[in-house]
C-alpha cells in the first residue's frame, strides 16, 4: 500500500508513535515530518491532528523551542480498535494459515505483526474463536526448507539492484555458475523464487532460492528494464516457469473431469467450451512449456492435446519414455524375484 493511501486510523496511530519516539530521541516530529511520512498534504495532517485532539482526547502540545509535538501525559494511549465477529473470524483464520509456514523466513515477522494487531483490538469478540480451532482446519501445502540467510541476502540484492555471482543446482541436479541480475522475489507452491536476468543468455529465468549453493556480491549495480513487470511475467507463464515464446494451447478433457477442471483458475488466459458429449475443451496461451507438460501428464489418460502439434508430440514422447522406464523396471523386478536355477553338476555328491 502506498503511503498516501494509508487510512486515517493508521496515520493517527503512527503519529502518536512518532511523537513518543521523539520524546526518547530528542527530535520532535512536526507537521512537515508527518507530511513526508504519509505523503499527504498539510491540510490532511491538520485534520488528523484535530481528530487526535478532539475525538481521541490526545494530550498533544506543540513545543515552540524544539519545533515539534509532544505528549503532555506520557501515559496516554489510543483506545483499542474494535472489529466485527466476521473480521475476528478472518483474523483468527489468518493466524492458523500462518502457522503452516513456521520455519520459513517471514514467519517470525508476520507473527509479530499479527500479535501487535491483536494487542490493539478491543471488544468482547475474541480474536480466535474457540470453535475455529475445533471445527476449521487448513491442510498445509508441501513446502521447501529455505535458509533464512539466503532469503535475506537475495532480498538485499533485489532491493539494491546489485548483480550477484551464484553457484546454483538446477532441477535435474547439475551445478552451474551464473551471474544474475535479480529483479523480483516470488512465492509459489511452498517455495520462494527469484526472477533474474541470466547474463550469459541475456534471458530472464526463474531460480529457486532453495537451490542456491553459494552467493557472492559483484558490486555492480544494474538498471532494471523499464518494461519489466513481474505480474505480467507470472501471468504469461504456466506455474512458475516462463520466458519462452508464447503458444496457444487447446486441450480436451473427458467428461468425468469437466467439473473439476472448469471450477478452478489454472491460468489467467483460460477459456472453456462444453461439448454436447460432456467433454470440455480448454484454451489458453502461455510462455511456460515445462510445467504445462507436467500438468498435462498428470491428467493422463483423460486429456488429449488438440493444439499445438509440437506440444502433442512432446507429451507422446514423455509417455513413451515413461512406458519404457516402467517396462524396464518390471523386467528387472521379475528377474530378481525368479527362483535361482540350480547347476546340477555343481551340487552332485563326490
Amino acid at each position: 500500500m502506498k503511503a498516501g493511501s494509508r487510512p486515517q486510523y493508521y496515520r493517527i496511530r503512527r503519529m502518536v508513535q512518532m511523537v513518543r519516539e521523539g520524546a526518547e530521541t530528542g527530535y520532535l516530529a512536526n507537521s512537515s515530518d508527518f507530511m513526508k511520512e504519509f505523503e499527504v498534504s498539510r491540510r490532511t495532517v491538520a485534520r488528523d491532528l484535530d481528530f487526535l485532539r478532539d475525538e481521541e482526547r490526545a494530550p498533544l502540545a506543540y513545543d515552540e523551542a524544539l519545533h515539534g509535538f509532544r505528549l503532555t501525559d506520557e501515559t496516554y494511549a489510543l483506545p483499542p480498535v474494535s472489529i466485527t465477529r466476521r473480521e475476528a473470524f478472518s483474523f483468527g483464520l489468518a493466524r492458523k494459515l500462518l502457522a503452516h509456514y513456521e520455519g520459513t523466513p517471514l514467519h517470525m515477522d508476520m507473527r509479530s505483526v499479527l500479535d501487535k494487531i491483536a494487542e490493539s483490538l478491543a471488544g468482547d469478540i475474541t480474536v480466535e474463536p474457540a470453535w475455529l480451532s475445533e471445527h476449521v482446519g487448513v491442510l498445509p501445502e508441501d513446502r521447501v526448507r529455505i535458509d533464512p540467510e539466503v532469503w535475506a541476502r537475495l532480498a538485499g540484492f533485489v532491493e539494491r539492484r546489485e548483480a550477484l555471482r551464484a553457484t546454483y543446482q538446477t532441477f535435474d541436479g547439475r551445478v552451474s555458475e551464473y551471474v544474475l541480475h535479480p529483479y523480483h522475489l516470488l512465492a509459489y507452491h511452498g517455495n520462494w523464487y527469484v526472477l533474474a536476468l541470466n547474463t550469459a543468455k541475456d534471458q530472464i529465468a526463474t531460480f529457486a532460492l532453495s537451490r542456491f549453493r553459494q552467493i557472492a556480491a559483484t558490486g555492480h549495480i544494474f538498471t532494471r528494464p523499464a518494461d519489466f513487470n513481474a505480474e505480467t511475467y507470472a501471468k504469461q507463464a504456466f506455474g512458475i516457469v516462463g520466458g519462452e515464446a508464447p503458444i496457444k494451447v487447446r486441450l480436451l478433457f473427458e467428461s468425468k473431469l469437466a467439473v473439476y477442471i472448469t471450477e478452478r483458475d489454472w491460468h489467467p488466459s483460460q477459456e472453456f467450451q462444453m461439448n454436447p458429449d460432456g467433454r470440455v475443451e480448454m484454451r489458453l496461451e502461455t510462455t511456460g512449456r515445462k510445467e504445462l507438460v507436467r500438468w498435462i501428464l498428470s491428467w493422463m489418460p483423460d486429456v488429449k492435446v488438440l493444439e499445438p502439434e509440437s506440444l502433442r508430440d512432446r507429451i507422446a514422447e514423455k509417455l513413451r519414455d515413461g512406458l519404457r522406464a516402467q517396462e524396464s523396471r518390471n523386467t528387472r523386478a521379475s528377474m530378481s524375484s525368479s527362483p535361482a536355477t540350480c547347476n546340477n553338476s555343481a551340487v552332485q555328491s563326490p
